[in-house]
């Protein structure tokens, strides 16, 4: 800009002399009065575009500044978001988290899931119209808005509304098939609402407020998120955890010491009946400890990155014994593993393994294994086919009351398919073998229940 400044009076001189030899030649003479008037207009010309220069550097300069302050936004943003992931939460809140753009200083994602799943055989002797072969929907539409503090902290709240269960109310089973229903009567609930502190250089992570148990403990990367991955409860999550009743008030802690890279630790408190009211009678606690062999033996996390995780966990609501459903007490306990590991870099395989107290529990076991591959290999990079099987066992205590002693065997395969950015379709099918244990109707193969189905997400 400085030579534009400078080259305005050079041009001064020039334009004067070109006017008096241009004039030396005319029929009319010219007089000095006239000559320095018109000198004198050419300098104002100037003058103006000077000024006008001048604004326009201003504007530069100033548009600059706003571009460098968002930049280090974005960065601070970028930052925050990466420090989430170091974090071992589950793959739906991790999702939540990624898909959150910045959008004058708050971080704002939105996604629309709907389902329709249908079956031919409904073992659900109770539904409402009797009508063993059905097809129905459900939807949610989720809001989340964070905004990040500097490098140390970041407070997050989670909006969800959402109608029908699809064909969940139809089947009588141990585990069910769309766990992403959450019949709200299209209301809009806050479901997650936190505050979350980073310590010791995000050695240490503090969370509370209203917080979900599921996004922090028995986490996975491969099975841990219903809206695109598997849709059945029991690959979301095992089976025999008895989750706190709703999300509610609770806090987290994470644990990540630096120089071992390769093991972390987290835990979570919760008031189990999700009330508001006597928040220390009924606690939910639960802790999971987390070992990631790529990175205690130096391997490429690109390409054998896993997780193998040991999870505690202690209910403290009252519970009714099996064999005695008068007699209450509190307390119910289970411990389970939760595993992933990469096999290539397009290839991950994951497992899993839950007991609960068959005193307390119906189901008293549960293990599900499964794998899923992107679509590399034919041209659909973005593109994702997976299968799992699993069982949900019942407790010797529940086997002696009801005379059911089959585990109940499901088998979920679907194929993602990323049409563009922001939708993706996805086919789903499932197999339930045994339901509750062979106790629906006669307990024969002809219990088996097959659901098909298909599943839509929108992410904004």
């Amino acid at each position: 800009m400085r030579g534009i400044r400078s080259s305005g009076y050079m041009i001064l001189p020039f334009c004067a002399l070109f006017y008096f030899c241009g004039n030396a030649y005319s029929a009319d003479t010219v007089s000095n009065g006239d000559f320095m008037g018109e000198l004198k207009e050419l300098k104002k010309i100037i003058a103006r575009q000077e000024k006008r220069i001048t604004e326009l550097e201003n504007q530069v300069r100033a548009y600059q500044s706003e571009m460098d302050r968002q930049c280090v936004v974005l960065e601070k943003h970028d930052e925050v978001i990466k420090n989430e992931h170091l974090q071992d939460l589950s793959a739906r809140l991790n999702r939540e988290l990624e898909g959150l753009k910045n959008i004058c200083g708050l971080e704002i994602g939105a996604g629309i899931t709907a389902v329709g799943q249908g079956t031919p055989n409904a073992n659900n002797g109770d539904a409402t119209d009797g009508e063993d072969s059905r097809f129905d929907g459900s939807y949610s539409v989720d809001l989340s808005i964070a905004k990040t503090f500097e490098d140390y902290g970041m407070a997050f709240i989670h909006t969800e509304a959402g109608q029908g269960d699809t064909i969940e109310g139809e089947l009588s089973v141990f585990s069910n098939v769309n766990r992403d229903a959450g019949e709200s009567g299209a209301h809009v609930d806050i479901t997650e609402a936190w505050y979350e502190h980073y310590f010791l250089d995000n050695q240490i992570v503090f969370t509370a407020g209203k917080i979900d148990a599921s996004g922090y403990i028995d986490t996975n990367e491969y099975a841990n998120d219903e809206c695109t991955q598997f849709l059945g409860h029991i690959f979301r999550n095992s089976a025999v955890i008895d989750w706190p009743d709703d999300n509610g008030l609770g806090c987290s802690f994470y644990l990540a010491p630096e120089g071992l890279d390769f093991i972390s630790a987290g835990a979570v408190y919760m008031d189990e009946d999700g009330d508001w009211e006597n928040l220390f009678d009924n606690p939910f606690i639960a802790a999971q400890l987390n070992f990631m062999p790529a990175e205690a033996f130096d391997y490429d996390a690109e390409m054998w990155g896993g997780n193998y995780r040991v999870i505690f966990w202690y209910n403290g609501a009252p519970h009714a014994r099996v064999k005695n459903p008068d007699d209450f007490e509190r307390g119910n306990t289970g411990f389970g593993i939760s595993c992933d590991q990469m096999i290539t870099d397009i290839c991950g395989v994951f497992g899993r393994f839950g007991w609960a107290d068959p005193d307390r529990n119906d189901i008293g076991y549960d293990w599900s294994v499964g794998g899923r591959v992107s679509g590399r290999h034919w041209g659909r990079e973005e593109d994702v086919i997976a299968v799992a099987v699993g069982q949900a066992i019942p407790g010797e205590d529940y086997k002696d009351v009801n005379g059911f002693d089959n585990a109940e065997t499901h088998l979920e395969a679907y194929y993602s398919c990323r049409v563009n950015e922001h939708f993706t379709l996805t086919p789903d099918m499932q197999v339930i073998w045994e339901p509750n244990g062979g106790g629906t109707i006669s307990g024969e193969d002809s219990d088996t229940i097959f659901v098909y189905g298909i599943r839509s997400q929108i992410d904004f």
